[in-house]
């Protein structure tokens, strides 16, 4: 979101450098505003390579890696929406952990392996 009101900001001030009328900068702007929404979701990409075993759920990302036992996980519900889905795994004495898997302007990855991972495995598993 950041990187889309700030990429916002300097096309609008690009545009306000341009010797027009007010009404032919506001079209502008407007005909940028496409382009502008998928430079920010390409650069706030984070992919993630989700792995589940028997004892352990992991979510590898480009910096780090993390790793919850599943002895330790009450449930996990998996919210689908139209750019991705959102991951929130429900502790036993910890707060829930949520990850959001961001799939706009992406390939196809194996989102559907992973929901029979999960239905498949020891730990409650919601899909809404």
């Amino acid at each position: 979101m950041s990187s889309f009101l700030l990429l916002l900001f300097v096309v609008g001030g690009l545009s306000s450098l341009i010797p027009f009328q007010e009404i032919v900068k506001i079209i502008i702007v407007l005909f940028t505003i496409p382009a502008i929404l998928f430079i920010s979701v390409k650069i706030s990409q984070n992919p993630s390579v989700w792995t589940l075993t028997e004892e352990n759920i992991t979510i590898t990302f480009p910096d780090k890696e993390i790793s919850h036992p599943l002895s330790e996980i009450n449930h996990i519900q998996s919210l689908t929406r139209s750019g991705g889905a959102l991951y929130v795994i429900h502790f036993h004495k910890k707060s829930p952990a949520r990850y959001w898997r961001n799939k706009l302007f992406q390939d196809e990855d194996d989102n559907q392996h992973l929901h029979q991972a999960l239905i498949n495995s020891t730990v409650e598993y919601y899909k809404f």
